[in-house]
């Protein structure tokens, strides 16, 4: 301690060590309690007995608030400060908005009392929950129950060359390829592939459905697509409730719509 003693003597008081707010109060209550003088509390500290003098009548004058103030804002983490101010309510049911207030004041968090009040009103908000599905969702307990339709297009090796405009090229062969799948909701198989020079049409696709229905024996009982033309022609309809296939569009954006053939 001597040593440390003669080394911050050395220094000058403007080039020492600075006491944070918190730390100044708790020097001003250990003052009180020793009975010290500005002097003996400068000495001790190792500042000046103007600063004491400085601390104590910005304390005599403001009070404690203006003593203690934070160098960061309490609005830039509220959710904490309503935590502490909540807590404090628990603990200790008897305590009012301005006592909460300055009970924190005196650990380094300024606070108004209308704030504290404030803190204290809030409702917590709902924790977020895991999208669920609607009530009309399906679920597929067996295989060849729900199949998946999509269509993509797959670029050649001399197409989509311009990537930051990508309609510029026709998307059609021999720029890219459009490749169709049909996927088991149930088991991820692959029930159909069909590859088409150009954007094929409701027949084409209904087409590689009849082949993938004649590969697997039977029709699904669901058939999800999106809302493509060729899924939302009239003649689409017709010839799923002639197989008794209840289609489905997926929802955009959103999963598992698509996905699983994606």
């Amino acid at each position: 301690m001597r040593i440390k003693d003669a080394r911050m003597e050395s220094i000058h008081a403007q080039r020492r060590p600075h006491y944070v707010p918190i730390e100044r109060l708790a020097i001003l209550e250990l003052r009180a309690a020793r009975g010290w003088s500005q002097g003996q509390t400068a000495e001790r500290m190792q500042i000046t007995p103007a600063t004491v003098a400085a601390w104590t009548g910005r304390l005599d004058e403001e009070g404690q608030a203006d003593l203690v103030q934070m160098q960061v804002p309490v609005n830039r983490f509220p959710e904490y400060v309503a935590y502490i101010v909540k807590k404090l309510k628990i603990l200790c049911p008897t305590m009012g908005k301005v006592r909460v207030a300055n009970f924190l004041a005196r650990s380094g968090l300024h606070l108004g009392s209308t704030t504290v009040a404030r803190m204290l009103m809030e409702r917590p908000r709902p924790r977020p929950t895991e999208q669920t599905m609607s009530h009309r969702a399906i679920r597929s307990t067996r295989p060849n129950q729900i199949w998946n339709v999509d269509l993509t297009t797959v670029p050649t090796a001399g197409g989509f060359w311009v990537p930051w405009v990508p309609w510029a090229l026709p998307q059609r062969w021999p720029f890219c390829w459009w490749v169709g799948v049909i996927v088991d909701h149930f088991s991820r198989r692959i029930m159909g592939v069909a590859v088409f020079t150009q954007n094929p049409s409701s027949v084409a696709v209904r087409q590689m459905l009849g082949m993938a229905i004649r590969q697997a024996g039977c029709a699904p009982s669901h058939l999800i697509t999106d809302q493509g033309t060729q899924f939302t022609d009239e003649g689409f309809r017709a010839w799923c409730r002639r197989r008794g296939i209840h289609q489905r569009f997926g929802a955009v954006q959103k999963y598992p719509a698509g996905g699983y053939s994606r």
